[in-house]
């Protein structure tokens, strides 16, 4: 969307935190994010065509909403905190809190929900910085709101 004098107010990525839940449910905020994923929320479809559906034709309801997967990623950085919590909710399997905050120009909007950690897959490249990409999968369902 454009202001009144036609340029764009799209926002850059730029100071958005993401924090994750430790065993214990604290949220801890996550160092070196480099891309925060959301709940792709995709409703299905739910089939109720009968014998005499008007028109011959298929009839379908919303269903169910699947919240999806996601990619976080983070530079990776061997046995730092983030590392090692990334590592001990892979292994435990458990789903954990989430919440984002992004910056906006009135402040910031927050994002929050559970997750689960499915994998934590690493790069070490020869001549660029190491990564981290956890596959995430959102479970249940999210809030959004401008923060406090």
């Amino acid at each position: 969307m454009a202001d009144a004098n036609g340029n764009s107010e799209a926002q850059i990525g730029w100071g958005t935190e993401f924090w994750l839940a430790n065993a214990a449910g604290v949220l801890t905020e996550l160092d070196e994010v480099v891309e925060v994923p959301f709940a792709e929320e995709v409703a299905d479809d739910v089939e109720v065509t009968h014998m005499k559906s008007p028109g011959r034709r298929k009839e379908y309801k919303t269903g169910l909403i699947e919240p999806g997967e996601g990619t976080l990623m983070v530079n990776y950085i061997p046995g730092s905190p983030t590392d090692l919590l990334l590592a001990a909710a892979h292994q435990d399997g458990k789903v954990r809190a989430y919440k984002s905050v992004l910056l906006t120009e009135d402040g910031t909007w927050e994002i929050e929900g559970f997750l689960i950690v499915k994998s934590r897959p690493r790069a070490v490249p020869i001549g660029d910085r190491k990564t981290q990409s956890i596959a995430v999968r959102f479970t249940g369902a999210t809030t959004e709101a401008a923060g406090a």
